[in-house]
């Protein structure tokens, strides 16, 4: 998800403005009372109080993460431009050396507002330097002492540069790294458009090869069921595997279609995670009754549920099935609990990945069993994880296998 640009940019007037508010109390204090140059305190503290306040409103706007807009940050800009003039105002107008930062708020609403509300900020700058040029309270003259030990007016002109430099050489930095994150997020969700894209082909043409195998699996299994009581007691036991196995396609086949109705419906279910586990091994062991599956599941004082659909259980399946595939004789498992996500790791001591496919593995449709693996069940299973919220990485083991850490959001838990 792409981050609220103008959201960034008020908690980037935030930071700009606390600087400010800073610099401009400690310039007053500095000229009033060490210079001895007498301004007009109330009127500026009105206006630095002012600001203040709104620092504060804009901070409690952000606590709460709520959307910015438009409005709201050229409403913050212009607040910025009439107390930058006010202060001003009271010290001595455009001969003020810090005049120059009118510029600071137009160059962020250049940035980030529709170009209305840039025109408009744009106006009521031009209006209100206008105005200081006409009208304006002098700066009181510098005190003889000062003027024999330096030149006030130098002094404050250099700390203008050394703050619009500063300023300018920060916000570029930071429109910068902007770009370059927002250009990183637009990359990722491209590629995971065209992910999805690849699993929407998938899931029509898996619909239609479903559609295909049910009446030859249909022929199969009154085929199957005739010749069991025709073999002999020897084959008997291999014909009553074969009537479950194409009982078991067809139950799939089945299961297939209500999967494609509920993705279609959008249906999520809250389920705990150790009965995801159970029904993930309820059916991987119907798949492959031959392999043992060494499994862990954590205890918690807390009952943790994470959403799921039928695609997540078919998703867990897939990695047993790789797991398997790699080493028949070493399966685990792991199912690891916190406040904040599941965590399920499924192991094989396998011969592992190598280096070029751990970084591709889940993202293309890669395959390390040669002809007989087609390569798109880590694919599947990435994207599923993926539209849930959650996330898989995958790391060789020492000695040998692979570790699938799935990651999964707790959406609630219950003491």
């Amino acid at each position: 998800m792409l981050v609220d640009s103008h959201y960034q940019s008020l908690k980037l007037l935030f930071v700009l403005r606390c600087a400010a508010l800073l610099g401009q109390s400690l310039t007053i204090f500095f000229v009033h009372y060490i210079v001895q140059m007498t301004l007009p305190l109330m009127p500026l503290s009105m206006v630095i109080g002012t600001l203040v306040a709104c620092n504060v409103y804009v901070a409690y706007i952000l606590s709460q993460h709520r959307v910015v807009s438009s409005d709201t940050l050229a409403v913050q800009l212009g607040i910025d431009v009439m107390a930058l003039a006010l202060l001003c105002y009271f010290t001595g107008g455009v001969t003020n050396p810090f005049v120059s930062l009118f510029l600071l708020p137009l160059a962020i609403a250049a940035f980030v507002l529709p170009i209305a509300y840039i025109f408009a900020l744009g106006g009521l700058t031009l209006f209100l330097y206008g105005s200081l040029l006409l009208d304006y309270v002098p700066l009181p003259t510098v005190p003889a002492r000062w003027q024999s030990f330096i030149n006030i007016n130098h002094l404050a002109l250099w700390l203008n540069f050394v703050i619009s430099s500063s300023l300018l050489i920060g916000f570029i930095t930071y429109l910068a790294h902007q770009l370059r994150y927002k250009q990183s997020q637009l990359e990722q969700q491209q590629q995971s458009l065209a992910r999805q894209e690849q699993v929407l082909a998938l899931g029509t043409m898996a619909a239609g090869t479903a559609h295909e195998l049910g009446t030859p699996l249909s022929t199969i299994a009154v085929l199957a069921h005739d010749l069991q009581n025709q073999v002999s007691q020897d084959l008997r036991p291999d014909m009553d595997l074969l009537c479950q196995q194409v009982n078991r396609c067809k139950q799939i086949l089945k299961e297939m279609v209500q999967k494609v109705e509920q993705a279609q419906s959008q249906q999520l279910s809250l389920m705990t995670p150790q009965a995801l586990i159970t029904q993930v091994l309820d059916k991987f062991l119907l798949l492959r009754p031959s392999i043992t599956v060494i499994h862990n599941i954590e205890q918690s004082d807390s009952q943790f549920y994470l959403a799921s659909d039928a695609t997540l259980e078919q998703a867990i399946i897939n990695l047993l099935n790789n797991a398997a595939d790699a080493s028949p004789h070493h399966v685990s498992i792991t199912l690891t609990q916190s406040t904040h996500k599941i965590q399920i790791d499924i192991a094989d001591r396998g011969i592992g990945l190598p280096p070029e496919m751990m970084a591709l593995v889940g993202q293309k449709s890669l395959s390390t069993k040669g002809e007989q693996g087609m390569g798109i069940g880590l694919l599947l299973a990435n994207a599923t994880l993926a539209r849930l919220g959650g996330e898989i990485h995958f790391v060789n083991r020492v000695g040998g296998g692979v570790t699938a850490s799935v990651l999964l959001p707790v959406h609630s838990s219950i003491k």
